[in-house]
């Protein structure tokens, strides 16, 4: 398998990957990955200066086996591991993008109210660390050039094509000139840029929209009306949500996907149980007639240990568990858990 990031005015450049051997792919989703304090300290007790892999080790079977497993990065890091720090500016080590990429996340979305904690140089620095330890993603633009551009990942020869939003910087702005450096929700320039990708030919589309209300469940009218105004858009295949730091509930619209908010997927908010709580969501994509849409969704229940920080699977029947698949199909979409693990693969590759 070969993962391409290329610019959708362009064609594929690089290796091209061989056409899918059967008529299935299988994506994996999960929520907000934040760098507390308390996460930092949990990572130095496992490495000097820093080490993250055994925090990710308990899920790392589900994250690399899927064909595309895209992470939420809510925070940018420091190149240096200079002055880290929490809420409410982060600044997170260096050594958590080797860590995504050990998990074996693919690509991150990257727009999220923190992105410009640190700066347009501090979100061109958390870009460029993760494209170093090998991760795409979606979110933090390097020019004004790929405003008219958004990632696309070959995934066993299907062009999945990613959008990366965010509802605002937490009161910051970016320097006058460079709002490029990321984007603000608007439905109206997602959905154009959506069209802008299939044109040149994306078989999926999926947007990752950074917008919800923290620590509630449901999401609220007004963004009920944004999700479903967009993914009734023909352009649009899946929609996922973060931000609201705990789980929120599937939605099917039609015959599409709404993944309003998969909780904390690392965090160190141990203030109330909801928010140890997270989900992979596994998505998985199917052809039909030559066109290929996600067909279903199942999740995985994942909790944050309180001290090792380890992300766990959440034991059937526990309280995470009954608390995350209570809050899945609210919306009555008749989510099922992820019956047991994909398959595992060679590691996708970012290609020149």
């Amino acid at each position: 398998m070969v993962l391409l990031l290329v610019g959708l005015a362009a064609p594929v450049q690089g290796q091209v990957a061989e056409s899918p051997d059967d008529e299935t792919l299988v994506f994996a989703f999960t929520g907000d990955i934040l760098a507390h304090l308390n996460v930092n300290a949990a990572a130095r007790r496992y490495g000097s200066p820093y080490d993250f892999r055994p925090i990710f080790e308990p899920v790392r079977h589900l994250i690399e086996g899927a064909d595309l497993a895209i992470c939420h990065l809510e925070v940018p890091l420091s190149p240096e591991n200079t002055n880290i720090s929490s809420y409410p500016r982060f600044n997170g080590p260096r050594e958590l993008a080797e860590g995504i990429a050990y998990a074996g996340f693919d690509a991150c979305s990257t727009a999220s109210n923190h992105t410009i904690d640190r700066g347009v140089e501090g979100a061109l620095a958390t870009r460029r660390l993760l494209e170093e330890a090998g991760v795409a993603q979606s979110g933090i633009r390097q020019s004004v050039l790929e405003v008219w551009t958004d990632p696309v990942y070959d995934v066993r020869g299907v062009r999945v094509a990613h959008i990366s939003a965010t509802y605002w910087y937490n009161g910051l702005r970016p320097p006058r000139g460079m709002e490029w450096i990321s984007s603000v929700i608007d439905a109206d320039d997602i959905i154009s840029r959506a069209r802008r990708a299939k044109l040149f030919g994306a078989d999926l589309v999926v947007v990752s929209k950074h917008c919800c209300v923290e620590y509630r469940h449901m999401p609220t009218p007004s963004q009920v009306e944004t999700s479903h105004r967009l993914i009734e858009s023909p352009y649009i295949d899946l929609l996922v949500t973060h931000h609201s730091h705990v789980v929120g509930p599937v939605e099917r619209v039609g015959d599409k996907w709404v993944l309003h908010g998969l909780g904390n997927f690392l965090s160190g908010q141990l203030f109330r149980p909801e928010t140890t709580d997270g989900v992979i969501a596994m998505v998985t994509a199917k052809r039909t007639d030559s066109v290929w849409r996600f067909d279903k969704v199942e999740v995985v229940p994942t909790l944050v240990l309180r001290g090792s920080q380890f992300i766990v699977p959440a034991e059937e029947g526990s309280a995470s568990w009954n608390r995350t698949m209570g809050v899945i199909n609210l919306m009555d979409a008749a989510v099922e858990p992820f019956p047991g693990h994909v398959r595992r693969g060679a590691r996708l590759d970012l290609a020149d």
